[in-house]
């Protein structure tokens, strides 16, 4: 009888789990097909799958230069962020200064709450930067790396707390430099962490909307909604160019996954 039971109890979960997986894939199943539909509406017939909505795309000369434009931006935010957030997380993992726990907890208190007066602070930004003419592409890194430097820093803080000390004075007595040390003792000693930060750096400038839309800059979020009409929806057109959007994002997750899973117990550990 107790057998019976678990095996209805496994039974049951195993349906739940199935059931919740479906409804969670339903939706990525079915703007997968979408893209491959000769048919711009959301009705899916076989008989009219093509692959010329994403040739269509790619030849695209708007679909190119967002990509283009979403590439450097991506890429920029990254360096920012790593240039910003790295000797910050070493100087509060290593140095003793006046105002050190106050600037920490004030650090994860704003990460907290930012994200409540995220959109209004997000419109004040554009009205202050516009007043101040300085609406411009390259600023927008600077303001992606704004957002991501408390909280990381915090973070990134607690991976360099693993790392023994004795590494920097055993750096120091062989006669190396900050810069030296920085390089080539503490970052080889926290790629995974490092790589993660770098990756959540590039995916949330990739993915970005609010921000490049206001200043009026085609990233390929915003080139998304060319096909979002007031009377017409392109959705097999936005389906196609949303696949070619996500194609970095998963490339990326698959190839460093190792290293987030290292980054995640590094970070329990701490």
């Amino acid at each position: 009888m107790a057998t019976l039971k678990l095996y209805l109890l496994k039974l049951f979960l195993t349906a739940v789990a199935f059931s919740i997986t479906a409804t969670l894939l339903y939706p990525v199943v079915y703007i997968f097909l979408t893209a491959f539909s000769r048919l711009p509406t959301l009705s899916l017939d076989i008989s009219y799958f093509t692959i010329e909505n994403f040739v269509s795309v790619i030849n695209d000369a708007d679909f190119r230069n967002s990509l283009i434009l979403s590439s450097l931006v991506s890429g920029a935010t990254v360096f920012l962020a790593l240039l910003f957030i790295t000797p910050a997380a070493y100087a509060f993992s290593r140095f003793k200064f006046r105002g050190k726990s106050t600037a920490l907890y004030s650090y994860l208190i704003f990460s907290q709450v930012s994200g409540g007066f995220g959109v209004a602070s997000l419109v004040a930004l554009f009205v202050f930067l516009g007043k101040l003419n300085l609406v411009s592409i390259y600023v927008l890194p600077f303001l992606y790396v704004s957002g991501m430097v408390p909280f990381n820093t915090w973070l990134l803080k607690n991976y360099f707390d693993n790392i023994p000390r004795e590494l920097d004075e055993a750096a120091f007595v062989d006669g190396s430099s900050w810069w030296t040390l920085i390089f080539r003792v503490i970052l080889p000693s926290s790629k995974a962490p490092i790589l993660v930060l770098a990756i959540f750096a590039f995916m949330g400038a990739w993915s970005e909307f609010i921000l490049a839309n206001l200043f009026g800059f085609r990233t390929l979020p915003v080139l998304m909604y060319k096909y979002v009409g007031a009377y017409t929806t392109y959705w097999n057109m936005f389906a196609a160019t949303a696949i070619l959007y996500a194609i970095p994002i998963i490339i990326m997750y698959m190839t460093a996954q190792r290293f987030i899973g290292e980054a995640v117990r590094m970070g329990v550990k701490g």
